[in-house]
């Protein structure tokens, strides 16, 4: 019996068709994880945006971006006014008996002491733990901290025109109020987070102007988004908006209305050359291709 082995000829032949198998499936496979990790984070938003809406008409206004715990008592509570129009800002309706219980207090987490492990989910989700929605699934594996010791998020939440951060001296002194939002399928919520340190987790919009927010430059490009979904032409950030939809965008932005990337590393921008569509009731500068109520 002719027991011959392939010969060089037929060896050649079989890597040569497996190296064309690979190169044509290695990436449909990569843009299938891709896909995945988009549409995961997709889900995720969506349920930040419902959650925040939830939030939004049990208490009147939209949720804290950041309450100085131990400036806000005395700043804000003791005065009768702010105590008349924002019943809601008793901190015992916060799960505290006093402000500067909490050590931080942040739209995502709060925490009462100064370890890690003592951060608990904010207030906008109730008693359900969402530590996984949280966190984009393309941010799982990266180490860097985001806030004062936080863990990563890798999401941020619109702070210009819907939370307030409260050390930032601006026009207002508290979240917005829900009836001032008319039409929620035009303001974005919610997005993926990045900038050259890292994720971050209050969205800024590209202009923010000076007499509503007084911001330094740096930290409004701290607020820009992470296009870290796709690679090339199909690279985008996923964006929640209040009615729950999300949205991709693929065109970056730098302040003032030109294109590109803020931080070329981590392909870090704006979604949008102008702040309507950040927060479309009048406030900041509106672009003439963003549609209108």
């Amino acid at each position: 019996m002719d027991r011959r082995g392939f010969s060089l000829f037929e060896l050649m032949l079989v890597l040569g068709l497996l190296g064309v198998l690979w190169a044509v499936v290695l990436p449909a496979a990569s843009r299938a994880k891709e896909t995945a990790l988009s549409a995961q984070c997709k889900a995720n938003l969506h349920q930040l945006a419902v959650s925040c809406q939830n939030y939004a008409l049990i208490h009147g206004h939209f949720p804290w971006g950041m309450i100085e715990p131990s400036t806000h008592e005395e700043s804000y509570w003791k005065d009768d006014i702010l105590k008349t129009l924002y019943p809601q800002e008793d901190p015992r309706l916060h799960g505290a008996s006093r402000w500067d219980i909490w050590t931080s207090f942040c739209w995502d987490f709060r925490r009462r002491g100064k370890d890690g492990a003592s951060w608990e989910c904010g207030e906008m989700f109730g008693d359900t733990k969402v530590d996984s929605v949280l966190c984009c699934p393309k941010c799982r594996q990266e180490k860097t901290d985001n806030w004062d010791g936080n863990r990563m998020t890798g999401y941020n939440y619109n702070v210009c025109y819907l939370g307030f951060v409260e050390n930032d001296k601006a026009k207002r002194n508290y979240p917005t109020a829900t009836d001032q939002v008319r039409h929620p399928a035009l303001v974005v919520v919610f997005g993926d987070g990045g900038y050259a340190g890292g994720p971050n987790k209050f969205m800024r919009a590209p202009f923010q102007d000076k007499k509503y927010d007084n911001s330094a430059a740096a930290l409004r490009k701290a607020g820009t988004q992470a296009f870290r979904h796709g690679t090339g032409t199909r690279r985008h950030c996923n964006m929640a908006f209040l009615d729950g939809h999300v949205q991709e965008f693929h065109d970056p932005y730098m302040a003032g209305g030109k294109p590109g990337w803020v931080d070329e590393a981590t392909f870090s921008a704006f979604i949008s050359s102008g702040n309507g569509i950040y927060g479309p009731r009048g406030w900041g500068i509106e672009d003439e291709d963003e549609p209108r109520p």
